[in-house]
């Protein structure tokens, strides 16, 4: 599927996906001479990233957000 890729200034980009692949990211980046040294998920489907959070934090997902996925 196709893949988007938008420069957000030095060493920040912003990759959006329909379909991942096994390292899809990192090896869209090097073609463009630009290693990963992070990643960060900020959305999934139409789930968004509970900005709340802290790394390794979770809650449960609302009964919106299921009502989403069906």
């Amino acid at each position: 599927m196709p893949a988007g890729l938008e420069d957000l200034g030095p060493g920040l980009c912003r990759v959006t996906l329909r379909e991942g692949k096994f390292h899809q990211v990192k090896r869209m980046l090097a073609q463009r001479g630009k290693p990963v040294t992070a990643l960060k998920r900020l959305s999934m489907g139409p789930l968004k990233l509970d900005q709340a959070l802290r790394p390794g934090e979770f809650r449960p997902l609302t009964a919106e957000e299921l009502s989403r996925f069906k």
